[in-house]
């Protein structure tokens, strides 16, 4: 069956994140679900939803879920779900999410190191031709 993916992020960023990953793939490769919070939501009972969601979603192989910012509500929800078997990463990027579906049979804990490889490879420093030296990006 493989892993399953569950975002958890502020708005609507992880579906929209979700729907280009999907839009560049083609497909999505594995089960896939974006969860939006609300800034004003009442933690306990989004966590106890997003709970049942993510065993819901989770096919016996592992559940990886994605939130967008470390210490945020929708991470501490992710650390906070009662699963049986996941692994959160914080920090959600469209190349981190892209990674994760073109690595989608690997097992959980080796998709989440693709994940954070997929995440930090995609953070790149593209300088326009008139700052492009050595000295510049030194500096």
């Amino acid at each position: 069956m493989g892993v399953s993916v569950l975002i958890i992020t502020h708005g609507n960023i992880g579906q929209v994140i979700l729907d280009a990953a999907v839009k560049i793939i083609g497909t999505s490769p594995m089960p896939a679900r974006a969860i939006s919070i609300k800034m004003d939501c009442d933690y306990t009972s989004t966590l106890a939803e997003i709970s049942n969601t993510a065993n819901k979603l989770d096919s016996g192989d592992g559940l990886l879920i994605l939130t967008d910012l470390y210490g945020a509500t929708p991470s501490n929800i992710a650390t906070n779900l009662d699963t049986r078997n996941s692994i959160t990463i914080a920090g959600l990027n469209l190349p981190m999410l892209i990674r994760v579906m073109n690595y989608h049979s690997l097992p959980l804990y080796e998709l989440g190191d693709k994940a954070i490889g997929g995440g930090k490879d995609g953070v790149l420093a593209c300088y326009t031709s008139k700052y492009k030296t050595d000295e510049t990006i030194k500096n």
